[in-house]
C-alpha cells in the first residue's frame, strides 16, 4: 500500500506542475490579448498635454522628417501628432494621419522632439492634440489606433462647431 501512496503523490506533483505552465501560459495569452484590443476611445485627461480651451503657445519644433514644424498659434485647423522613432503602436497609426486629417480639413503636423513634448506635458506617444484656427487646443489625448483617432478628431469638430454656434449668437 506505500507503494501505491509514493505514486499517487508523485502523479499530484506532476499534475501541479502541468497546471501552473499551464495557468501561466494563459496569463501570458490573456496579456498579448490586452495589448492587442485598443480602448474604445481615447482618454483626454485634463492634467496631461496642454488644457483643453487653452491657446497652445506657438513654438518650433523638431518633425518627423527633420523638417522644423511650427506648433501652436493662430493658422490653420492642425491635427499635432507627437510620436517617437522607437515606437511601433506610432508606426502603426502614422499612414492613416494624413487621410484622416485631409477628411476633417485639418492639416497634419508630426511632431518628434522631445523637448516639446516636455514643453507641452505630453505623458507619452503617439499623442494627439487637434487645434483651430485660434490656435486653441479642442481635443488631445493617447492614441493607439485609428477609430480612438477618429474619436478625437469628431470630439474636436463638435467642440468648434459649439463655439462657433456660440459665437453666431
Amino acid at each position: 500500500m506505500s507503494g501505491w501512496w509514493a505514486a499517487a503523490f508523485v502523479v499530484q506533483w506532476v499534475l501541479l506542475a502541468v497546471l501552473t505552465v499551464v495557468v501561466v501560459a494563459l496569463a501570458r495569452q490573456i496579456g498579448v490579448l490586452h495589448l492587442r484590443i485598443s480602448p474604445v476611445g481615447a482618454l483626454e485627461m485634463d492634467d496631461e498635454g496642454p488644457a483643453l480651451g487653452e491657446p497652445l503657445a506657438s513654438r518650433t519644433a523638431a518633425g518627423r522628417d527633420g523638417t522644423t514644424v511650427i506648433i501652436g498659434g493662430p493658422g490653420a485647423r492642425r491635427l499635432l501628432t507627437f510620436v517617437s522613432p522607437t515606437c511601433p503602436v506610432c508606426e502603426r497609426i502614422l499612414p492613416s494621419l494624413p487621410a484622416a486629417a485631409r477628411a476633417s480639413g485639418l492639416v497634419a503636423q508630426v511632431v518628434s522632439d522631445p523637448a516639446a513634448e516636455r514643453a507641452l506635458d505630453v505623458p507619452g506617444v503617439p499623442f494627439v492634440v487637434v487645434v483651430d484656427e485660434l490656435g486653441i487646443v479642442q481635443s488631445k489625448g493617447t492614441v493607439n489606433s485609428l477609430e480612438q483617432l477618429e474619436g478625437l478628431i469628431d470630439t474636436a469638430s463638435r467642440r468648434i462647431e459649439q463655439s462657433e454656434e456660440l459665437s453666431a449668437v
